[in-house]
């Protein structure tokens, strides 16, 4: 059986990588293979990160140090969608 992962769309700097603000939950979830293969097509948009309660709230929790990998959706700043 597939891994669901959670997914979350943020916004990146092309530049510099970084995300400007905070991953935001879509709600939805993804299987994992279906979102590496994904990736394979587009490796800029679609990706994957290990991250915190923390990174992805802002706020220090108790469960800092629990790494969970999420399927991350990115759009760069000098994107314009349509």
């Amino acid at each position: 059986m597939d891994k669901l992962l959670d997914y979350y769309t943020v916004t990146a700097e092309r530049d510099s990588g970084f995300w400007i603000g905070l991953p935001v939950a879509t709600g939805k979830n993804v299987g994992r293979s279906e979102w590496q293969s994904l990736m394979d097509d587009d490796p800029d948009h679609f990706q994957l990160a290990e991250l915190t309660a923390a990174e992805l709230t802002g706020c220090p929790t108790e469960d800092d140090e629990v790494l969970v990998e999420r399927a991350v959706f990115v759009t760069w700043s000098d994107e314009m969608l349509q």
